[in-house]
């Protein structure tokens, strides 16, 4: 089965932030029963995204439109989630 890139992105985004226990295919198999919430991992991963972008001295709106660019979704979805409490 393929995996769209964007989705592969946030995955590999939120393997980096899970304890090192659980594996790839532990996560994956939670995954297909639909145990995760795939729209709180990208978001997670978009926001993890964008404060690296920051952190690496980008200003907050280009990270913003990078952070867009890679996850395809809208400067504002971006926006929003960074910005989300």
């Amino acid at each position: 089965m393929s995996v769209p890139r964007v989705e592969r992105a946030w995955r590999e985004e939120v393997l980096e932030v899970l304890p090192s226990g659980c594996s790839r295919r532990t996560f994956d198999a939670l995954y297909a029963l639909g145990l995760i919430n795939s729209k709180a991992c990208e978001e997670l991963a978009i926001r993890r995204d964008i404060e690296r972008s920051i952190r690496k001295g980008a200003r907050r709106v280009d990270a913003f439109m990078e952070a867009a660019d890679r996850f395809c979704c809208s400067y504002e979805k971006a926006r929003n989630i960074y910005y989300k409490s």
